[in-house]
């Protein structure tokens, strides 16, 4: 059997995930190819993506699918990735899982997107996984990050379930199951689609970044970690942004940037309340689980 995993993990969560799907695979003698897209030049730069997928791909067996949450929303990154999968055919599965990790406060309705998008895309979607991991965008402006240090024996031990239940199917015989995806209540969906809309939040919500040229030392190590691009430097190796591909506030150049010649602009206390008050007032239960949720 063969798997091919294909990511997109701005914080590095979603690869750890990734990591930890590939190792149990392979140990049940599951050969597993990992394509990680996050600050892949070529990927971002191209206009087919489609075209891009099919030089990249190997043939499979069974495919996954892994995204963060961005806004209660599958990152729209991974949205237009399903919409490009080559066709279930000529060695390529219609089986897919979709998978997602979150700050901990809401999975939205991510892993329902997905499912939606997979079977529009052909597929069959038997699992579905939502793993709480830490908050990456606290990082930039709270004291501690939300929701770090997970602990590492419950993700083990639901991917070993997963796996468990894909070695015991017939991949033949696997029947769709991604209605069992949409576990949200409707407060939530209104939510997602009323007020969380994630182009919308990244262009007039978050935080923005701006460039100090005269504390810029031109290391370029903020754009080795611009997970969309975004960031990059020109001839003399000064920091330009590019704007064919926007920022998706991951804020890795704030941290990275030896000299803090990058910072937010905006009204942080503001972003940090709204933040505690979302931390305080919806904390997900259960925080990662494997669907359909059979306990």
């Amino acid at each position: 059997m063969k798997a091919s995993i294909i990511e997109f993990s701005p914080s590095g969560n979603t690869n750890h995930v990734s990591e930890v799907i590939k190792a149990a695979l392979e140990q049940n003698n599951i050969n597993v190819q990992l394509v990680n897209i996050t600050g892949n030049e070529k990927y971002f730069s191209t206009n087919n993506k489609r075209n891009f997928l099919q030089e990249t791909f190997e043939e499979h067996d069974i495919l996954f699918i892994g995204s963060p949450v961005y806004a209660h929303h599958l990152q729209y990154h991974v949205k237009e990735l399903i919409e490009n999968l080559p066709k279930p055919m000529n060695g390529y599965s219609e089986i897919a899982i979709p998978f997602i990790t979150y700050g901990g406060i809401s999975s939205g309705i991510a892993l329902d997107e997905a499912g939606i998008l997979l079977r529009k895309s052909g597929r069959k979607v038997p699992f579905g996984m939502k793993v709480s991991s830490s908050h990456c965008m606290t990082r930039a402006f709270m004291k501690e990050e939300f929701n770090k240090n997970q602990p590492e024996s419950k993700l083990t031990s639901t991917i070993d379930e997963l796996v468990k239940r894909i070695k015991s199917s017939d991949l033949d015989f696997l029947t769709d199951n991604s209605k069992h995806l949409k576990y949200q209540n409707i407060g939530t969906y209104l939510k997602a689609n009323i007020i969380f809309k994630e182009k919308v939040w990244h262009e007039k919500r978050y935080p923005k970044i701006t460039i100090d040229q005269n504390k810029c030392m031109k290391c370029g190590k903020c754009t080795k970690v611009c997970s969309v691009c975004h960031l990059q430097q020109n001839s003399t190796k000064s920091i330009i942004k590019n704007m064919n591909s926007d920022c998706i506030h991951c804020f890795n150049c704030v941290l990275e940037c030896p000299t803090k010649a990058i910072t937010l602009v905006g009204d942080l206390e503001k972003a940090k309340g709204f933040m505690e008050k979302m931390i305080n007032k919806a904390i997900e239960s259960p925080a990662t689980c494997l669907y359909p949720n059979l306990k």
